[in-house]
């Protein structure tokens, strides 16, 4: 039986929203990346703005508005791409690599700003993307690759872990000096 505490929100900001990127949005998500992931992890700013142009529908942001102020404020982010091989590749996150006739949705990033963290947003963020991509029929199968420590996170949402991403941990890439990258997925039965 699935733990329903785990769904429990604590502290949530009382104007909290997901919506799809706008270009207006890639200075702060160039911050919340920074914040978010070593620098040779993080999306360059032409990746970012590829995404938002390009499939804005598959990329969300966990936006707060407060009380002292009407703006716009990202604490979440789902970044993402549909790509052509089952799995990322260091080729499937470069600017340009979108193949919209692809049903196979891969996650370049999830973050939620530190201030946010320990809330569950993350798993609000991606449960909301899940069923939208689920209802929406957009693709048949998520794809992401993640470090060992956040194996269990994405097992709760129900995505399998599978074997290490060898393309990705190429040494001579540097995008794996903080450790081996794994491949872990979500079919979308709906579909």
């Amino acid at each position: 039986m699935e733990d329903t505490n785990q769904f429990y929100i604590t502290k949530l900001p009382k104007r909290i929203f997901i919506r799809p990127f706008l270009e207006k949005d890639v200075p702060a998500l160039l911050h919340l990346e920074s914040l978010g992931f070593p620098e040779e992890e993080r999306c360059s700013p032409e990746n970012a703005t590829y995404r938002i142009k390009t499939c804005p529908d598959i990329c969300s942001g966990l936006f707060i508005r407060t009380d002292d102020s009407p703006e716009e404020i990202l604490i979440g982010e789902i970044m993402a791409t549909k790509i052509s091989t089952p799995h990322i590749t260091l080729k499937s996150m470069l600017s340009g690599e979108n193949d919209e006739s692809s049903d196979v949705i891969a996650i370049h990033s999830v973050v939620i700003h530190p201030d946010y963290q320990g809330q569950n947003l993350a798993r609000f963020l991606m449960t909301d993307y899940i069923q939208k991509l689920s209802q929406q029929e957009v693709c048949k199968k998520i794809t992401i690759i993640v470090h060992e420590h956040l194996f269990k996170f994405y097992e709760k949402l129900g995505f399998t872990k599978l074997a290490e991403n060898e393309d990705v941990n190429d040494p001579s890439s540097g995008f794996s000096k903080n450790g081996i990258w794994w491949n872990m997925e979500k079919e979308l039965f709906n579909f």
